[in-house]
């Protein structure tokens, strides 16, 4: 819990961002989170989050690369790599990465995502120098080989056996995605892969992958915590600044959604006890389509159905009780495109049909009525606390760096968010929605019980 004496000293009203006599002077402003960028001469970029706030540090080896950037038929390699990374190299065994960590006090773990993968410890201060060594040794020593290939393919299957073939959510998603952004193309094969891909891949398919992309040249490290830029500086020459890099080809992403929208996609399924409803809208990220609405539609989706104060949670769940939940969300950090997301979890004996028509006419008040200026300053206000409450955390700041820097943004563009949000104006609220809610972007689908007849 941030602090009253470091919320005052964290918040400041709207005059900060905004002229003299401006209307909009209630306005929360982010103070700019301490952060210190280099490069190392093989081209890793290097960005040190120093925190006095605990004798803790983090260290996030984010590449540029993730399932996005595979090819149909090869599906899922980015993530069998992200578990491959701890089976060893030529001076660490098997496995032994994660006792090494866990013996020193830390912890670890990896993520893979659509345009990123990432690996990360938390240890103490004094131990950030071992989890480096650990770290750049497996970026150009990994071992993979089939002794240690085979089993871990045993764990990749129940993985995706796990959370998604035994999620119904989970496969509705996949389908869905495969709609949205067209069958086979980047953002349309899941994270995980497809289980008859991952039967397939092999040392020479894995290896060929880590050589293409886990290069200095194509990473950022990511330092948060109890240490300083000069002391990151000289161990990061130490121990990434000898591996050599190598050219990477450009990422290439699409700037086209699915074929024959609109659709509508339907699981039922015997494991469902509660319906879903959910429509997805082709929508710009920072990078392509109409970037300049990107701003505006995280105000929007804030607005609209990010909270409990929202205008769809309102009308649907406490003026109608037609739902149990409502929601809305929208990320801009993509390569390519991303989508803009309606949900709804209908109350018992409420159909399909009433939901539909009642978010229906949720957004049409919207579009033809416009946003006033209070509820866009309420929603700009909940997004810029939780920035200012995401800077007591270790583990949200490299994240966010991480994510936006591997897809194509800057210090100074995330340096620059809170001002940008501050800056959406209503106007801005409705043109943004006036150009995603549209029906030939969107993905409709239902989640049901096996022979529900709503």
């Amino acid at each position: 819990m941030l602090s009253r004496r470091a919320l005052v000293g964290g918040l400041m009203t709207g005059a900060a961002l905004a002229g003299p006599g401006s209307a909009r002077a209630t306005l929360l402003a982010v103070g700019r989170r301490p952060s210190e960028s280099f490069f190392l001469a093989n081209g890793l970029q290097v960005i040190v989050l120093p925190s006095r706030r605990g004798p803790i540090v983090t260290q996030v080896l984010v590449y540029k690369v993730g399932s996005a950037d595979e090819v149909f038929g090869q599906t899922g390699v980015a993530h069998f790599l992200e578990h491959m990374m701890f089976q060893g190299t030529a001076t660490v065994a098997p496995s032994e990465f994660s006792r090494i960590v866990s013996r020193n006090g830390g912890r670890d773990n990896a993520f893979t995502d659509f345009d990123i993968t990432g690996y990360h410890q938390t240890i103490a201060p004094d131990r950030l120098e071992l989890v480096m060594r650990l770290e750049a040794d497996r970026m150009t020593n990994l071992r993979i080989v089939e002794k240690e290939l085979i089993p871990e393919r045993l764990v990749v299957l129940e993985e995706r056996r796990m959370r998604t073939d035994n999620v119904p959510a989970s496969l509705l998603d996949e389908a869905v995605r495969e709609q949205l952004f067209g069958r086979h193309k980047p953002y349309a094969m899941p994270v995980v892969g497809y289980a008859d891909d991952v039967k397939k891949l092999g040392v020479n398919e894995l290896t060929a992958f880590y050589r293409k992309h886990y290069t200095p040249n194509n990473a950022i490290l990511i330092v948060a915590g109890d240490t300083t830029a000069e002391a990151v500086r000289k161990l990061a020459e130490r121990h990434y600044g000898p591996i050599p890099n190598r050219p990477i080809a450009p990422r290439r992403r699409l700037a086209e959604g699915g074929a024959g929208l609109p659709q509508r996609v339907i699981r039922a399924d015997a494991r469902v006890v509660e319906v879903g409803w959910s429509r997805d809208y082709l929508a710009p990220s920072r990078r392509v389509g109409e970037t300049r609405h990107a701003y505006a539609l995280q105000v929007l989706a804030r607005l609209f159905g990010g909270s409990e104060t929202s205008r769809l949670w309102r009308a649907m769940v406490v003026d109608s009780k037609l739902a149990l939940s409502a929601s809305a969300d929208y990320s801009p950090a993509s390569l390519g495109l991303t989508s803009f997301g309606l949900g709804v979890h209908p109350a018992q004996q409420r159909t399909v049909t009433e939901i539909e028509s009642a978010v229906a006419d949720e957004m049409k008040k919207l579009l033809d009525g416009g946003v006033t200026a209070e509820e866009v300053e309420r929603a700009q206000n909940q997004l810029l606390a939780a920035a200012i409450y995401s800077q007591d955390s270790l583990a949200s700041g490299p994240r966010l760096y991480g994510a936006a820097l591997s897809t194509g943004g800057t210090v100074a563009d995330i340096d620059a968010w809170p001002e940008r949000i501050a800056a959406v104006t209503p106007a801005d609220v409705l043109a943004a929605a006036r150009h995603v809610w549209r029906d030939e972007g969107a993905v409709t689908s239902l989640l049901t019980p096996a022979e529900d007849s709503r």
